[in-house]
């Protein structure tokens, strides 16, 4: 099954969470664990795919893996905050890095929150149930 075309709903202007991850498998079962929660969830397998998908619908809320071939998530989440349409979307980190000094380094970038893997579903629950779905 490929969790990232499921849809919870049918509306055109629908909230939805897109993982970001270039692992396919981590990045489908992050989205699995999001619909769970009742959430529509979006895979982009890396970075040139996660800021086509942010252009042609905003997500509610950005989960990006901080480590990815060719340009980290950070990177990713800079190029995303200088776009003024894009600024305010919220972006947690998946990681599997328990550094403190990242950790530090990612939340004064304006990160939301930051998630280490394997993920804590209620942690990622917390996360979800602080957005609005409008």
């Amino acid at each position: 099954m490929n969790l990232s075309s499921v849809s919870r709903d049918s509306s055109p202007a629908v909230s939805y969470v897109l993982v970001v991850d270039d692992n396919r498998v981590m990045a489908e079962a992050i989205a699995g664990m999001v619909q769970l929660m009742d959430w529509e969830a979006r895979v982009a397998p890396g970075p040139r795919a996660a800021l086509q998908a942010v252009h042609d619908a905003p997500p509610a809320l950005i989960l990006m893996d901080l480590n990815m071939q060719g340009v980290n998530g950070l990177e990713v989440m800079r190029y995303i905050r200088r776009d003024p349409t894009l600024e305010k979307v919220p972006v947690v980190f998946v990681t599997a890095e328990d550094d403190p000094s990242i950790q530090n380094k990612v939340m004064q970038a304006g990160a939301l929150d930051y998630l280490l893997k394997p993920i804590d579903f209620d942690k990622l629950e917390k996360v979800l149930l602080g957005l609005s779905k409008t």
